[in-house]
């Protein structure tokens, strides 16, 4: 995972205890949506390391105890303090808000062409869509950056690279 690809998270403020727990000194404004987070990345040596999570609970609203599964020492949670934590930008609390600015935009599909308008963006637990009009009918696409080839605000296009067959499945 590159750094482009998350959001700084916050920084490991200190350890907590003997048993490898350590405290996160939190970087954002609301923190409510890491209850669903399964794992962080840690920034070492600037390479972004996934650690996964035994618990995470919070001590205040920018402070989160949490303790990796493959930290279970003093001595390694002292090896953690001052690293940089990351998440992808899908977990990003303000990610709902940039889907949805998409809204009206040209769809283009970097093999067929234009496809219509975005009319909505549909959140739903698993992922959000685009809801696009295309010949009549609306369509469902995926908001997966793989498939966003580039977006130019400017002219209000944003250009997708579908997978084969997505769109004769609207047909």
């Amino acid at each position: 995972m590159k750094k482009e690809e998350c959001f700084f998270l916050g920084t490991i403020s200190r350890k907590h205890g003997y048993k490898g727990e350590l405290n996160i000194k939190l970087d954002i404004s609301s923190s409510s949506f890491l209850e669903d987070v399964d794992y962080l990345f840690i920034d070492i040596d600037n390479q972004l390391v996934p650690y996964f999570l035994t618990s995470l609970r919070f001590k205040k609203s920018m402070l989160a105890l949490v303790k990796f599964e493959d930290i279970s020492s003093e001595e390694e949670a002292k090896s953690m303090i001052g690293k940089e934590i990351y998440l992808p930008l899908t977990f990003s609390p303000e990610q709902e808000d940039l889907d949805s600015q998409y809204v009206n935009f040209l769809a283009i599909d970097y093999t067929h062409g234009p496809l219509g308008k975005i009319i909505d963006v549909q959140k739903n637990s698993a992922q959000s869509l685009f809801v696009i009009n295309y010949q009549q009918k609306e369509i469902l696409i995926p908001i997966v950056d793989n498939y966003i080839q580039s977006v130019d605000v400017q002219k209000k296009e944003i250009v997708l690279r579908t997978p084969d067959g997505l769109l004769t499945l609207f047909e």
